[in-house]
């Protein structure tokens, strides 16, 4: 069945509630249901994808509830009062995430209790213009000129509900929804495909901040009445509660979890003084039986039982995966790294190193444990600021880049311990990866324009061209997670090709593979650098590292003891002394 026909039928069903419960209090409840619904839609987005955790989200109610109740006793139009609560909304979720942005976890929450502790507070002791536990009375509201009486004023919340729900099905469904998806699985790896988390980390608040207050703006005209204890922080729990048990980050995890926070209490209404009781017991039983949530459990069930669609390697695709001549287009590597330091407290982790890439070439970085080459590969990459050195790029000092910035250059990376966007499918993986090539915005992601779906078709195309590069076009629409190590490692050089990077860095990219996985690995290598790649790899396999790399650097307590060929590092003395061992140079030498 397709999309709009289900929303039609959605709206059908609203659109009959008043005929099939012509009573008041039947329809109050149902406005409640459906403001409830909203709010908990816009937690999921902020919870479920970008994985930022709010227990303030009443604060936002409260903003949505208060503004359109102010401006409309002042005599700003009702559709008027609904935009100003929305902006003003948008204008609050960002500030508490610039606020939290270097919060995570339970910091990140403390931050957002505070938001709704002082909301709270001050709609409680601001009694001149809120009205404090008095409250504010409202008119009924006035759309157009129609007075909207409690059947229209339903009907009103409904098509408001669709449309929210639309929306945000359309952003979860799109490259915006990918990106929080990604933000959410590993912000480090989004930061190295181009994403500026901050800026997303941002506007994932601010929509679900406008989205909860759309919801408050709603339960404002609800009694015609609104005052401070509707605010209480308990309520930010309740909301959290219906995303986590419905289904967190799923699409019809919302309306699963509304139908318990909202209606379940009507149903027990004698136990009421049992409501935290019983709501504790339901989550906790959730987090144990149902990690991912009713929704997420349903959905892991049905995709074990579901086939995944299959890619056909036709000629074609094959032929396309063999045109991916890009880097050749572009000028020539010029890295120079001179004299870079990073300390950690008294720990000198790089002591003064320094090398230079001039043109498409394989570079080794390798030496023993604690040697200082993944450190390394964090100041080239934006991860770490280096104490003091310098990092050139064309000529151009990148030293103090953040990771995006990097990718934006044309420098990004692979890394030791896998960073796949695990909830993400492997296709998906990819197209997170054309970050930095998307051109349509916002708006057209959240409309699903024409130019959005051809955008998608587009970059699809080419993830699946980059998948056959690597070998794992045949794997393209399955869940990443489900795939072997080796496979993955795979999917992340083709998630960092996606970027179009003139240097890809491959930090020890067939650790945990299996040999097969290692030729594979192997081959790709020595195919990204004839197509123009210059690429620095870190790797502990030694007939990987003297096999495919054309110099190899070697470093040894932070410091470089050695650069060359793979003949002059095999025979290094230092080199043998510190890292290779005599027998293993003779194995590698006739290996080779």
């Amino acid at each position: 069945m397709k999309k709009w026909m289900i929303y039609a039928a959605i709206g059908l069903a609203l659109y009959a509630v008043p005929w099939i419960f012509p009573n008041s209090y039947y329809i109050h409840m149902a406005q409640g249901f459906l403001y409830t619904y909203i709010v908990v839609v816009g937690l999921n987005f902020l919870v479920g994808l970008s994985g930022q955790l709010s227990l303030g989200h009443a604060g936002f109610l409260a903003i949505g509830g208060y503004t359109i109740a102010l401006l409309t006793n002042a005599g700003v139009p009702f559709l008027g009062g609904l935009i100003a609560a929305m902006v003003a909304c948008a204008i609050a979720g960002a500030v508490v995430a610039m606020l939290s942005l270097r919060a995570k976890g339970p910091y990140l929450a403390m931050v957002t209790i505070a938001f709704g502790l002082l909301v709270e507070i001050i709609a409680n002791r601001w009694v001149d213009v809120t009205g404090g536990p008095a409250g504010l009375y409202l008119s009924d509201p006035n759309l157009f000129g129609f007075k909207m009486g409690v059947v229209e004023y339903y009907w009103f919340i409904a098509l408001v509900t669709i449309l929210v729900t639309v929306l945000t099905d359309n952003l979860f469904t799109s490259r915006i929804g990918r990106v929080f998806r990604a933000i959410g699985n590993s912000e480090v790896a989004s930061a190295t495909v181009g994403v500026n988390v901050r800026n997303w980390k941002v506007l994932a608040f601010a929509i679900s901040a406008v989205i909860a207050g759309i919801g408050g703006a709603l339960f404002a005209f609800q009694n015609a009445y609104i005052n401070s204890d509707s605010f209480t922080w308990d309520r930010s729990i309740l909301f959290l509660i219906g995303v986590i048990v419905g289904g967190s980050g799923t699409r019809l995890g919302p309306v699963i979890g509304t139908v318990i926070i909202f209606l379940l209490p009507q149903w027990v209404q004698s136990l009421y003084d049992y409501h935290s009781l019983i709501f504790g017991a339901i989550l906790l039983l959730s987090l144990i039986l149902l990690p991912d949530g009713i929704v997420g459990g349903f959905n892991r069930l049905r995709h074990k039982n579901k086939n995944v669609k299959q890619v056909t390697i036709d000629n074609e695709l094959q032929k396309a995966s063999n045109q991916v001549t890009w880097a050749a287009e572009r000028s020539q590597t010029v890295l120079n790294v001179q004299k870079a330091v990073m300390d950690f407290g008294g720990y000198r982790a790089v002591d003064e190193v320094d090398f230079q890439l001039n043109g498409p070439e394989v570079r080794g970085l390798i030496g023993p444990n604690g040697s200082g080459k993944s450190t390394t590969v964090n100041l080239l990459t934006g991860v770490y600021l280096p104490t003091s050195g310098n990092i050139l790029w064309k000529d151009r000092d990148v030293t103090s880049f953040s990771p995006h910035q990097m990718a934006t250059a044309g420098i990004t990376r692979t890394f030791q311990n896998l960073q796949l966007f695990q909830e993400l499918t492997v296709v998906q993986n990819v197209m997170v990866g054309f970050h930095l090539h998307y051109r349509t915005g916002f708006v057209a992601n959240l409309l699903h324009t024409r130019g959005f779906h051809q955008e998608e078709q587009r970059f699809e195309t080419e993830a699946l061209r980059l998948l056959s590069f690597v070998g794992l076009a045949e794997k393209a629409y399955e869940q990443a997670g489900n795939l072997s190590y080796g496979e993955q490692r795979l999917v992340e050089i083709a998630r960092a090709m996606a970027v179009k990077p003139q240097l890809l860095i491959l930090d020890e990219p067939a650790a945990g593979a299996s040999q097969y996985e290692v030729e594979k690995i192997m081959k790709v290598i020595r195919n990204l650098k004839e197509i123009g790649i210059s690429i620095i790899l870190v790797e502990h396999h030694m007939e990987i590292v003297m096999n495919v790399c054309d110099n190899i650097t070697v470093l040894d307590f932070g410091k470089k003891i050695a650069e060359g060929d793979p003949a002059h590092i095999q025979n290094h003395p230092h080199v043998i002394e510190a890292y290779l061992g005599g027998e293993e140079v003779t194995k590698l030498v006739v290996g080779k």
